[in-house]
């Protein structure tokens, strides 16, 4: 994701924040930093203790740096049940609303998924039940309620147990959504159930908007005994209920390729190029075929890289008179670029979206030599043209 950035590596998965997760991680500091000890039911700062700013601040930043290996914890717990299952992890990712373990697929056994969607909220559960001992245990020690150290313990168990609970609702794409896709997947299509849930998701997303917006937050109740507004659902109602449609999308899009191989949907006409063809008789051969994108070949046939609209473009108009092809390409990346023509058509899908790549070389024959291409675009049609069934 461009929008995130590297933060390390966790039993070798690397781990992520989003741009969005950063705003709230501050948010955070500033609100337990300022907020009230008092007024609520459950203390949810230290700013009226009557402590200095630097303490305060600086409990603060423990708290969101502890409010941030927990949301972490959770999202270890779904990837090493997922592991355990043989599923890849590429990367977790924070969000504003959680985190998001990006698995290589998601597994289509339903005995499989709703255990690797439980661990997360098991794992918060455990965490909460665990922060709140340590919070009781502390009383003994006259650090309980009104203590910036209880307050804090206290403050990181309420917000995982809450988190546990939000995340077991049962729509989609939170835990309990993925809970519930499992039980439907038993009855019917791994689609349809994907579709049901996703749709259950879609109605407590706008459910989530009245009850920020009609003065019924049970959050707010729970706090102070009182119903009140929360601007903040609507807003993390918005995020779900894109991430529903997006898995919607996605698990529809993976659905409509299964069965196919790569053969079946590259293109086999107007792949490649000469690497000493001049630039600007590659530009009217794109022209006049209508393509924007070949791979690159020696004089013997062996694959050099390949050359796009977009690299063409990058050489200004008046200097394309001196270059050839090799003087614009990219070269190939065997890991990246480069597939089978007997591999699944989904896993050509999940090796662009993974490195971002808009074309794959397709080598296939029994000397494994150029036979094909497929590009983004070759395959949204082709994608397109099935569900429509033309």
């Amino acid at each position: 994701m461009h929008t995130s950035i590297k933060v390390g590596k966790l039993i070798g998965i690397p781990i992520k924040l989003h741009f969005t997760f950063l705003f709230i991680l501050f948010m955070f500091i500033f609100a337990f930093a300022n907020g009230s000890a008092t007024e609520y039911r459950i203390p949810l700062g230290v700013g009226d203790l009557g402590l200095p700013a630097l303490y305060r601040y600086s409990l603060s930043t423990i708290a969101a740096v502890l409010f941030f290996f927990t949301l972490l914890l959770h999202e270890m717990a779904h990837s090493y049940v997922a592991m355990n299952f043989g599923t890849k992890i590429h990367s977790i990712t924070l969000f504003f609303f959680g985190g998001l373990a990006m698995m290589e697929e998601i597994p289509k056994s339903p005995g499989k998924e709703w255990r690797i969607a439980i661990a997360g909220p098991i794992m918060s559960f455990a965490i909460g039940a665990l922060f709140y001992l340590l919070y009781t245990g502390l009383n003994a020690l006259n650090l309980h309620f009104y203590h910036p150290i209880g307050i804090l313990i206290l403050v990181i168990a309420y917000f995982n147990i809450v988190l546990a609970i939000f995340n077991l609702i049962p729509a989609f794409p939170m835990d309990g959504g993925r809970i519930f896709r499992a039980i439907l997947a038993k009855r019917m299509s791994f689609i349809k159930a994907t579709r049901r849930a996703v749709l259950v998701g879609k109605i407590f997303a706008g459910v989530m908007i009245i009850v920020g917006i009609a003065k019924a937050d049970p959050f707010t109740y729970i706090l102070t005994g009182e119903w009140g507004y929360n601007l903040w659902l609507p807003i993390l109602a918005l995020f779900l209920y894109m991430a529903a449609a997006e898995e919607e999308k996605a698990t529809t899009t993976f659905a409509t390729l299964e069965g196919l191989k790569v053969k079946n949907v590259m293109r086999t006409e107007r792949i490649s190029v000469s690497d000493d063809m001049p630039l600007l008789m590659l530009v009217r051969k794109m022209r006049e075929e209508k393509t924007r994108e070949y791979a690159v070949v020696n004089e013997s046939g062996d694959l050099k890289g390949f050359i796009t609209l977009d690299d063409i473009k990058k050489i200004p108009a008046e200097q394309r008179h001196f270059f050839s092809v090799s003087d614009a390409m990219s070269p190939f990346d065997s890991v990246v670029t480069i597939i089978s023509e007997e591999e699944d058509a989904s896993e050509a899908l999940r090796m662009m979206m993974k490195w971002q790549s808009d074309i794959l070389v397709v080598k296939g024959g029994m000397r494994e030599e150029l036979v094909g291409i497929l590009t983004r675009n070759d395959l949204a049609i082709y994608i397109e043209m099935l569900k429509g069934s033309v």
